[in-house]
């Protein structure tokens, strides 16, 4: 007889005798197993096997990775694609055409851009702060400050 040191050793055996009722086949397989808690089988879990994960997933699924906004090059070939297949189809083929290859948002990737019909409405304070940034607070001198107040104080007098 093999000594038994944790539940996987027994199989299924322990799991039957708890639900089948049987009391003394129960106490009997507990009575055989190991009490050293480290060696339960809650301690001896199997090592994770650890295989690389290299295959890319964009390959896998056969999906392209998603796009930049601006317009990059071979934009313009496939804005003429899609231009042909909503002349020559209708607007279905067009949606296909698009889910496809889809054409860009935006003409330029600079974040600084702003359009002429926003800059038009920006007010004089917002383009100033944008085309010469924040103005930037000089060093306090109190000696200075008291110097001015003399000068103002002299003047008044």
């Amino acid at each position: 007889m093999t000594i038994l040191i944790n539940e996987w050793q027994l199989d299924v055996k322990l799991n039957k005798a708890l639900h089948q009722h049987h009391r003394a086949d129960f106490a009997l397989y507990l009575a055989l197993l190991s009490p050293a808690i480290e060696e339960s089988a809650e301690f001896l879990t199997p090592r994770p096997v650890n295989t690389e994960f290299t295959s890319n997933l964009y390959q896998k699924l056969s999906v392209k990775p998603a796009r930049d906004f601006a317009q990059q090059e071979g934009d313009i070939d496939i804005m003429s694609l899609q231009t042909k297949a909503l002349t020559q189809s209708g607007l279905a083929q067009l949606k296909l055409a698009s889910y496809l290859n889809p054409a860009p948002l935006c003409s330029h990737n600079d974040k600084k851009f702003i359009d002429t019909p926003v800059w038009t409405n920006v007010s004089l304070h917002t383009k100033r702060r944008l085309q010469e940034g924040l103005a930037t607070k000089g060093e306090t001198n109190p000696a200075a400050l008291y110097e001015v107040l003399e000068k103002i104080h002299d003047k008044v007098a």
